[in-house]
């Protein structure tokens, strides 16, 4: 049996060398590949998962046409996908094309999630507080759970083999070996812990601020009394600015104080290659603006044909928040982590899980938050008692899972398996259930 123990240690001489790539995971400072190939709009352009975007047209017209709920949401959903990669690959573009890791950083900690952001706004202008929760929430099990789950799983079962191949020349026979992609036994993957440590601290922190928002609701909650108005909103948006200021600290501290101890090292013959910007900065903010705004009007028409949904598809309201919007977002980023895992750096798969939904629950929450007051929408940090659990559970069982620095495929199912069980829940959970209390 072959076995294998991977590594991914930390070097801060590299780091610090001058030559990191200005690309990073998003909420993170964990540098990362391009997701590109070539140079240019057509290597943008050029990925599989673009098919999609004939979507995006389609979804329009399904709206115009009137096809109905169900196909205006689902084509539009799937729009949102490739549309999300872009907007994704142009803000790394962008960052790179700064060329200062300061500003790189600052712009991937504001507008990694930028989609999530734009559907958060839209879908508050719609008065569905609920589904902006469930959207927001689901986005950060999805990463915690599946993402990490997948990657745990994917990462501890498949690794780097060899094979030998026979060819005949001259009359005789050659060996050839190569590498290949093969089943390995006893695997264990080991990564740095201070990173994912430090995010899932800030992690507690923000369910920490809505476990107690939460509870203080129920605690002062009298039938009859306009509590959410009088206390409730006030409460939760000075807390909300609190974990914004909690938010920057956590950046300053992975920008400026402690760069190198919270950056993955990556191999040192990569390291040592300065890497330059697919698209001119000219170029990428012009995609980002424009992709924004097809992010914005498609995300309109699927909020709009939400109802519709909940009414003819059987699906509750809650599952649609928490287990399919986010693969809107997140999509891309999933596929990249797993790839990562298998190629034996679960650093960066750690980065993209855990690092993105420390930038939604304490950056992209409490801005809902603040944008739902600028906007006269009564958006708070009262998620519900079942939320609130699932959440901070979700938070605990990974920090057991990523303390010792080490990984292997069980985890990876039992968290996957943990997912799993919430989605049953929120399935059969009811669309009118009392989710203040």
């Amino acid at each position: 049996a072959m076995k294998e123990r991977v590594s991914t240690a930390l070097a801060p001489e590299d780091y610090d060398s001058g030559k990191r790539p200005s690309r990073f995971i998003k909420g993170t400072s964990v540098p990362k590949p391009p997701n590109t190939d070539g140079v240019g709009l057509i290597a943008l352009f050029k990925h599989p998962l673009n098919v999609l975007l004939i979507c995006s047209p389609l979804g329009i017209f399904a709206h115009f046409r009137e096809w109905g709920p169900m196909w205006v949401f689902f084509l539009n959903f799937f729009a949102l996908v490739p549309l999300a990669k872009l907007l994704g690959d142009a803000t790394e573009e962008l960052a790179a094309g700064l060329k200062n890791d300061m500003l790189a950083g600052l712009l991937n900690a504001s507008f990694g999630n930028a989609v999530e952001m734009v559907i958060m706004v839209q879908t508050l202008r719609a008065g569905l507080i609920d589904v902006v929760k469930a959207t927001l929430l689901g986005s950060v099990l999805s990463n915690l759970l599946l993402v990490l789950g997948m990657s745990f799983f994917f990462g501890g079962i498949v690794g780097k083999g060899t094979k030998t191949i026979r060819t005949s020349g001259m009359g005789k026979g050659l060996e050839v070996i190569e590498e290949c992609t093969a089943f390995v036994n006893e695997k264990v993957q080991t990564f740095s812990s201070m990173s994912a440590l430090v995010n899932t601290s800030m992690l507690l922190l923000s369910c920490l601020s809505f476990s107690l928002v939460t509870v203080f609701h129920s605690e002062t909650y009298i039938e009859g009394e306009a509590t959410m108005d009088d206390v409730l909103l006030p409460v939760s948006r000075i807390c909300s600015v609190i974990i914004i200021i909690a938010y920057c600290a956590y950046i300053f501290f992975q920008l400026v104080t402690h760069p190198g101890a919270m950056a993955e090292a990556e191999e040192e013959e990569e390291a040592e290659e300065a890497e330059e910007p697919v698209l001119s900065v000219q170029t990428a903010i012009a995609v980002m603006c424009a992709v924004t705004v097809v992010v914005a009007y498609s995300s309109d028409l699927l909020i709009q044909a939400l109802e519709g949904v909940v009414e003819k598809g059987h699906m509750s309201e809650h599952f649609i928040g928490i287990i399919l919007l986010p693969i809107v977002g997140n999509a891309c980023e999933h596929a990249s982590a797993v790839r990562f895992a298998i190629m034996d750096k679960p650093g960066l798969s750690i980065g993209i899980a855990v690092g993105s939904s420390t930038q939604i629950s304490l950056f992209v929450v409490p801005f809902s938050v603040l944008v739902g007051w600028a906007i006269d929408q009564p958006m708070d940090l009262n998620f519900g008692s079942l939320n609130t659990t699932v959440m901070s559970i979700s938070v605990i069982v990974v920090l057991s899972v990523v303390v010792d620095g080490c990984a292997n495929w069980l985890q990876g199912y039992l968290l996957v398996s943990g997912y799993l069980i919430i989605a049953v829940l929120y399935w059969y959970l009811p669309n009118k259930m009392q989710t203040e209390v």
